[in-house]
């Protein structure tokens, strides 16, 4: 389904999985390169939307890239079907959850907040740990209006996603607070499942929230 269009890129995303997850496709109309963000199980459709060389499957790797919002196994289920349809091509993940793929010779762990090029597709990485810990967050501006964060399962509308300790909610409410943020307001937030949503509305909702050391697992801010 379409999220966005101009006269140079498309943003579309696609849910599959067993937990219903989002992934996304960047496309650009100008050079036919194609960002993907995350690969749950069974993702026909969004193979079906990626322009590629089904004849020889090497020339793919100059034009398609994965990045890994973090490692749990519902967001990267997909890969093994999807590198046997499109061939080697390189998939960026955040270092500290780099473990999480293995045996892949074109694998590129982040370390800090960079710039992910593919052709003329610019993503931009913010090191959001929490949820993971090598979690991060994706900002992709297509035109000068608008913004696109894609947050993995570090944000949702309603509050952060699920931590397993004290420590990781603290780390996953300070990159909200300050890496997400820090972002306008218009932002829109697309997370790696479920609805939609903006900095502008999310930041409303963390007003009502406290952080308190003992709080973990699945928050409500409310």
């Amino acid at each position: 389904m379409n999220l966005f269009e101009n006269e140079n890129y498309k943003i579309e995303y696609f849910v599959s999985g067993f937990l219903s997850n989002n992934s996304y496709l960047i496309s650009s109309k100008k050079s036919e390169h194609a960002t993907i963000i995350d690969v749950p199980e069974n993702p026909r459709d969004l193979l079906s939307k990626i322009q590629r060389n089904k004849m020889d499957k090497s020339l793919n790797q100059e034009k398609i890239k994965v990045i890994i919002t973090h490692g749990h196994y519902d967001h990267i289920e997909g890969l093994d079907l999807f590198l046997d349809r499109i061939g080697k091509i390189n998939i960026t993940i955040g270092l500290k959850d780099s473990r999480y793929i293995a045996n892949n010779e074109n694998l590129f762990p982040i370390r800090k907040d960079d710039s992910i090029i593919n052709g003329d597709i610019t993503v931009k990485s913010l090191i959001t740990p929490g949820h993971t810990e090598g979690s991060i967050c994706l900002l992709f501006e297509p035109d000068d209006d608008s913004k696109f964060l894609f947050t993995g399962d570090t944000l949702f509308p309603g509050g952060p996603g699920k931590t397993s300790s004290s420590i990781d909610f603290e780390n996953i409410y300070n990159s909200i607070n300050n890496k997400i943020y820090t972002l306008p307001g218009e932002t829109k937030i697309l997370p790696g499942h479920g609805k939609f949503t903006d900095i502008r509305q999310s930041k409303r909702e963390f007003k009502n929230f406290n952080l308190k050391s003992h709080i973990f697992g699945d928050v409500t801010w409310e």
